[in-house]
């Protein structure tokens, strides 16, 4: 099957216009499930990237050893520490206290920083399925993948799911699911894993990103920077979240469009997007900052990243200076 790459003017379809009458939540209510002790940074990377593409407000649902030092990142992400990892255990309600916000959401990104502590990953296949059952777009990288690899059911035949991973990660979810790629190309093997997964949108990651549900298949070759510093998928996790909240906002009619993306090619072209945009603002950063880029530049460059794209294109309402 060949590749595609879809039109900047098709992908600035689902991006919310913004004007004087919209209100809080109207550009996207997004969390990031994950964080533990070890990995603060990780979901802090996903939500900050959310709010500087536009989302209204981004949520943090992390381990309690965890909460204090992401609140200290910034004051404009909202921290709740409902994870409880197994040296926090016996603890009750955390399924309780997760619910209620999945339900106010548009979109979830789970696995960034969860690490691996078998509490963690009990509440996360929970809240996997949970957001399953309320349609809710999810995006699944990192340590959620390994929950995956033991369980695909969780969310096999699931067309609102995103998975994102980079080589070894791929690698090891097809061994896991007794795929054998050797013989494949990177498209193909992809492909072979969306099918597997019952049509789920893979993003796997690398020289060129290619995004497939096993039906269609994106090529994004957008330049990048020439480092892989840890955080870079944390910051695409926080742009397809983003999108993927657009989208819903999109299919539900919050703005006036003429229609014309099906509701069914919303996630592929939330995960293009997002690819895009995560790998212009690598190549910002890396023509700046050079050896020394670190995720933390990348994230400055995401709203240029943005503007680069689709400012032109957009009709947006601006305040007046005066």
């Amino acid at each position: 099957m060949s590749s595609q790459q879809p039109r900047l003017q098709t992908l600035a379809q689902l991006i919310p216009p913004l004007a004087y009458d919209i209100h809080k939540g109207d550009c996207g209510r997004v969390a990031a499930l994950g964080g533990c002790d070890e990995y603060t940074g990780a979901p802090y990377f996903v939500a900050s990237t959310a709010l500087r593409l536009g989302a209204d407000l981004a949520y943090i649902i992390c381990e309690k050893d965890a909460a204090p030092v992401i609140k200290t990142y910034s004051p404009d992400i909202i921290v709740n520490p409902y994870l409880r990892s197994t040296a926090n255990q016996p603890h009750t309600g955390i399924e309780e206290k997760i619910a209620p916000l999945l339900d106010r959401l548009h979109a979830v990104s789970m696995g960034s920083g969860l690490g691996n502590d078998p509490a963690l990953h009990k509440t996360v296949r929970w809240a996997i399925q949970a957001a399953r059952e309320r349609g809710l777009p999810l995006v699944l990288d990192a340590d959620s993948l390994t929950i995956l690899g033991a369980n695909p059911e969780l969310i096999h035949g699931y067309r609102g799911a995103v998975l994102t991973p980079n080589a070894p990660e791929f690698n090891r979810l097809c061994k896991a699911l007794d795929l054998d790629i050797a013989e494949k190309s990177t498209e193909e093997a992809a492909q072979m894993l969306a099918l597997r997964l019952g049509g789920v949108t893979i993003v796997r990651k690398g020289k060129v990103d290619v995004i497939t549900n096993g039906d269609r298949v994106f090529v994004c070759d957008e330049n990048g920077g020439l480092r892989r510093c840890g955080g870079q998928g944390d910051i695409l996790s926080g742009a397809v979240v983003t999108f993927l909240a657009w989208g819903e906002k999109y299919k539900s009619g919050a703005w006036k469009h003429k229609d014309e993306i099906k509701h069914d090619e919303v996630t592929m072209l939330a995960a293009y997007a997002a690819c895009m945009l995560a790998r212009h603002a690598s190549f910002l950063a890396y023509d700046e900052c050079g050896r020394s880029t670190q995720s933390s530049n990348i994230l400055e460059q995401v709203d240029m990243a943005f503007d680069n794209k689709f400012d032109q294109l957009l009709q947006a309402v601006k305040p007046s200076k005066s």
